[in-house]
């Protein structure tokens, strides 16, 4: 049986982690901004991500979901995972992501953890975690794709434009994303899930697509005398 102290390292080790990505990302979105010459504005434009949550991540207020940092990473054009502090991929990596070598992006209301190379164009899987009173967004928001969840320790509320699901441990929901939603714990327990979207790149793509050409157009109309 482990030591007090060996018992507290990994948790620390991955305390310190978060800190350091949280850091990285808010950083680099900065600097790599002001390099391109972006406005704030712009870049939640393009990236179809409101100014103000933009903002929060840039000062280290806020963490973005894995689909929004690959909508602003996107916008920046760059990989996704140059904004984590990822080091510069090998022409062949690993297909394995080990338990120590997960992405996470924490917050006080929800941490995401996870499970693959944060760059994969097709699958987003993360383990969540909910403390009480926890949500996987302030707000109900719709995206491209589908979303897929099981739970795996307490108890989650799936709230849908339409309706809410509590789902208990083992409980599996499926769902199109492009109804509003969020998760939330309304109990007196941590609640961890696993949760997986499939994303449809086509539709998201196109949706980009036209907010970068609508903001070019923004940026060359001269302005009102």
């Amino acid at each position: 049986m482990g030591t007090k102290a060996e018992d507290r390292a990994p948790t620390e080790k991955r305390e310190r982690a978060t800190e350091t990505v949280t850091e990285t990302l808010s950083r680099r979105l900065r600097v790599l901004r002001a390099e391109r010459g972006l406005s704030l504005r712009a870049v939640a434009g393009i990236a179809q991500v409101s100014p103000s949550l933009l903002s929060q991540i840039e000062r280290g207020e806020a963490s973005p979901s894995l689909l929004s940092l690959v909508a602003i990473a996107d916008a920046l054009d760059v990989r996704p995972g140059l904004l984590l502090d990822d080091p510069e991929q090998p022409e062949e990596r690993s297909p394995i992501v080990r338990r120590d070598q997960r992405r996470v992006i924490d917050d006080k209301l929800c941490r995401r953890e996870y499970l693959m190379h944060v760059d994969d164009p097709y699958l987003e899987v993360a383990e969540l975690y909910l403390p009480p009173g926890g949500s996987s967004r302030p707000s109900l928001a719709a995206h491209s794709g589908r979303d897929y969840g099981i739970v795996l320790e307490g108890t989650a509320i799936v709230e849908l434009s339409t309706r809410r699901e509590t789902l208990e441990e083992g409980d599996y929901i499926a769902f199109d994303a492009d109804v509003p939603h969020r998760l939330v714990n309304e109990s007196d327990r941590d609640a961890r899930l696993m949760w997986i979207i499939a994303h449809d790149r086509a539709r998201e793509s196109t949706s980009r697509r036209a907010a970068a050409r609508s903001g070019r157009r923004r940026r060359a109309a001269p302005s009102a005398s």
